[in-house]
């Protein structure tokens, strides 16, 4: 965490429980008892609703280049069972995790504001061969843990402040313009890949990485990543917190960036805390269990001064305009449609070298 770099632990789910029952999927339509559970695409215009047999039905059959992506932050009161056939395990092979551990002040530090009123954090993902996610940063400045419980997933990161080829973002990380579909990107944008891979700066080059069931990812905060369902089914487990190591960070974002945002919106009803509270409320319980704890390990003065002055991480920055003409150009390119943005980078006008044509010939490590 400290380096802000994925890594995969090998081994570190190996014990959950299930790893060997969520295979088995008529164990997984039992336990979740004919609830729906919530899918989408990028190319959906609107999320579905499946139970687990009916997604079962279609994933089977599923045929279409970005297929529907069961993807659920309800599953834990759906379908309790769920939650219990990994969570005290998890909290035994990775304490830290354990928000009644003694030492819990470290990580998640969003638990401090109760489960009803943080930001959403947990998901049930599964989705058929070749499913899976376009190229994001996780919200709100929050580090993740990834675990697949059934079937692989190929990872591909770049690094803060890199986006990758097809990837437009604007300046203040608002707005994203990128291919529609993961397909789309690695027919279009491979080769412009494989060069940024001999990048003359290693802290440039993507981070590629195959993860299978009984590993745990961690997906540091402000990479850039994109991810794809290697085999016919699968199932992963995934979840955001937030550690002293992107303290700072999340506390920038939540002042500065309150437009981004996610995951509260739609719960005021149960209690979630509102974007234009947030910050507030988060200091307010991090000084209150600092002070009644006792635990000096936290120096929240000091995560509070680096706040105000500056990111730590190359994902955000503050100003629209803080890169000249550079930026003025970026902003000029933005402006045009997606289609019209497209064809510059195929021509290689905006200066993504290897964009140029197709090419789809690569080799997963298996």
């Amino acid at each position: 965490e400290e380096t802000n770099t994925p890594v995969v632990i090998e081994g570190a789910t190996e014990n959950w429980p299930a790893l060997e029952k969520w295979n088995d999927q008529n164990y997984l339509i039992r336990a979740t008892n004919g609830n729906a559970f919530r899918a989408t695409s990028a190319c959906a215009p609107l999320p579905a609703q499946f139970t687990m047999e009916s997604y079962r039905r279609y994933s089977e059959n599923a045929v279409e280049e970005m297929p529907l992506y069961l993807f659920d932050r309800n599953f834990d009161k759906l379908a309790p069972r769920l939650l219990d056939d990994y969570q005290s395990a998890l909290y035994e092979s990775c304490p830290y995790f354990d928000p009644t551990a003694e030492d819990g002040l470290r990580h998640d530090l969003f638990s401090l504001l109760g489960e009803n009123r943080r930001p959403d954090h947990r998901w049930l993902i599964i989705g058929p061969k070749q499913s899976g996610s376009a190229f994001h940063i996780d919200p709100n400045a929050t580090h993740a843990w990834n675990a697949p419980i059934v079937g692989r997933k190929r990872w591909i990161f770049y690094p803060p402040g890199v986006p990758p080829p097809g990837v437009l973002p604007s300046s203040d990380g608002d707005e994203v313009t990128m291919p529609i579909s993961i397909g789309e990107w690695y027919l279009s944008f491979w080769s412009a890949h494989v060069k940024q891979r001999r990048h003359p700066d290693p802290t440039k080059r993507p981070i590629e990485c195959t993860v299978s069931p009984g590993s745990i990812l961690f997906v540091p905060h402000g990479w850039w990543h994109t991810v794809m369902n290697l085999d016919s089914v699968g199932i992963a487990l995934t979840q955001n917190y937030v550690s002293k190591s992107n303290l700072s960070d999340v506390l920038r974002f939540c002042k500065r960036k309150q437009r981004q945002i996610s995951g509260c919106r739609d719960r005021s009803d149960q209690g979630a805390i509102q974007p234009e509270r947030l910050y507030d409320e988060f200091v307010r319980v991090l000084e209150e269990r600092c002070s009644n704890s006792g635990n000096d390990s936290l120096d929240l003065a000091a995560v509070k001064e680096q706040a105000e002055k500056g990111w730590c991480c190359a994902a955000w920055n503050d100003d629209d305009d803080d890169d000249g003409c550079k930026n003025a150009a970026s902003q000029q390119q933005r402006n045009k449609s997606v289609l019209d943005q497209a064809k510059d980078y195929l021509k290689g006008d905006i200066g993504v070298e290897g964009a140029s044509g197709f090419s789809f010939s690569f080799n997963f490590q298996t």
